[in-house]
C-alpha cells in the first residue's frame, strides 16, 4: 500500500459481512444464477439499498471468483 492512499479499518462485523457475501455471491456464479443487488439482498436479507454500499466489493468479489474459475478451466 502507498503511503498516499487511506487506509480504511473495518470491524469484525463488516468483515464478517463480506465473508458472507463472498460465500453468496460465490454460489450464485457457481449455479450460473445471475449476481444482482437484488438477487442478493433477497439470498442475505437485507435491502438492496443497503448493499449499493458495499458494491465496489461485490464488484471485487464477482471479478475474482470468475477469474478462479477461468483459470481451474484453462
Amino acid at each position: 500500500m502507498q503511503i498516499d492512499q487511506p487506509y480504511n479499518e473495518i470491524t469484525s462485523t463488516e468483515a464478517d459481512f463480506i465473508i458472507l457475501l463472498y460465500e453468496k455471491i460465490r454460489e450464485l456464479i457457481i449455479n450460473e444464477q445471475k449476481v444482482t443487488l437484488v438477487r442478493l439482498g433477497y439470498e442475505l436479507n437485507i435491502k438492496s439499498s443497503e448493499l449499493s454500499d458495499y458494491l465496489f466489493e461485490i464488484v471485487r468479489i464477482v471479478d475474482n471468483i470468475e477469474e478462479e474459475i477461468r483459470q481451474r478451466t484453462d
